[in-house]
């Protein structure tokens, strides 16, 4: 709710414009002298001011230069009894928004005064919306930027973590996640943007940056000792993205997307809805391109091969609506599994994949 105060000492000015705003949904404050308008406004920050210029105890323009000091952004609309040029200019020299006459009519109140109201708050929203879109972007070619560093890194460190798997993973995501929300899903998302989902797709394996490489590179069974080593990095990229404020979304994604929908996975154990839908997402794309993608220790397997093994596992490992809306959607044509020649290309995945 908007704070206005009337500072004005005739009390029927201050009657007059308390009923007039009061009905228009505004919190009304009065000040009826000088220092008891300046200690109102530092203690009650409104957001609109009436100031009469000649009020007893503080000089007009004095209050109107320490309230500018004690906040800026207060729109402060001086009351004069006459339009004195010298006075109204001096008082806007010293921040005032605007300036109205006495006395009013409920003409005068409801064409010309509220409407100076209406202006200087929408101005000032406004303004803050502008500078708010600006920080927002800045704050967005931020994290692409990161998102990208950190796409390259991976693809440096984990054989496994190819251009063109990206390239799918995401795009199998994408579609995922717009289909779930036409199925009325989109609660479960809890307003978390699609581009934030994906690039926790494209991060989940992040904490690899920690596993010994010799662990990465192998190409035999890993050793209980090394599956333990291995099963560090999704808490290892989580605790990365969590250091960075505008990647703390995604970071839930990584820590849990070797959770299993019936509770058996790590680290957590969590299980069904528990575990973030994005994690559960990130889950089922990684392991079907995974078993349809040459790999050096095994030919890729045919897709229909790779959809059985998914029905297999729905409700156990994946999430079974997950599993069911990639499947229709390969059904319907709108997959592209048609890999190339290029799935060992160590290029790291461009970022306008992700957003």
């Amino acid at each position: 709710m908007v704070k206005l105060l009337v500072a004005d000492d005739e009390q029927k000015i201050c009657e007059i414009l308390h009923a007039f705003f009061s009905e228009r949904g505004y919190h009304v404050l009065m000040a009826h002298d000088g220092p008891s308008a300046l200690a109102c406004i530092r203690e009650e920050r409104p957001h609109v001011v009436f100031l009469d210029l000649r009020m007893p105890g503080l000089d007009g323009l004095d209050i109107l230069k320490q309230a500018k000091a004690i906040d800026a952004t207060i729109k402060i609309i001086v009351v004069t009894a006459i339009e004195d040029d010298v006075v109204v200019q001096q008082a806007k020299a010293l921040g005032a928004t605007d300036y109205v006459t006495k006395p009013f009519t409920l003409e005068y109140l409801k064409e010309d005064v509220l409407t100076k109201v209406s202006i200087s708050l929408y101005e000032d929203l406004r303004k803050v919306n502008e500078e708010l879109k600006e920080s927002v972007e800045r704050l967005k070619n931020v994290v692409h930027g990161i998102v990208a560093a950190f796409s390259a890194v991976i693809s440096k460190i984990d054989p496994h973590y190819t251009h063109q798997h990206v390239v799918r993973s995401v795009d199998y995501a994408s579609k995922i996640i717009r289909k779930l929300r036409e199925q009325g899903r989109s609660s479960e998302f809890g307003g978390t943007p699609e581009e934030v989902l994906l690039a926790g797709v494209l991060l989940h394996d992040i904490g690899k940056i920690f596993t010994p490489k010799e662990i990465l590179y192998k190409a035999g069974p890993l050793s209980d000792e090394e599956m333990a080593i291995m099963r560090r990095h999704p808490v290892d990229g989580a605790e990365v993205l969590e250091r960075i404020a505008g990647l703390k979304d995604m970071a839930k994604n990584v820590r849990y997307h070797h959770e299993r929908y019936d509770g058996l996975g790590y680290p957590e154990g969590r299980k069904g809805l528990e575990i973030p839908i994005g994690a559960r997402i990130a889950s089922v794309v990684d392991a079907f391109d995974a078993m349809i993608s040459n790999r050096p220790y095994r030919k890729a397997m045919p897709v229909e091969q790779a959809l059985d093994e998914l029905k297999r596992h729905r409700g156990t490992q994946f999430d079974p609506q997950v599993v069911d809306t990639l499947i229709a959607l390969y059904r319907e044509g709108k997959l592209n599994v048609n890999h190339s020649d290029h799935d060992n290309d160590p290029s790291p995945p461009e970022s306008k994949l992700v957003y």
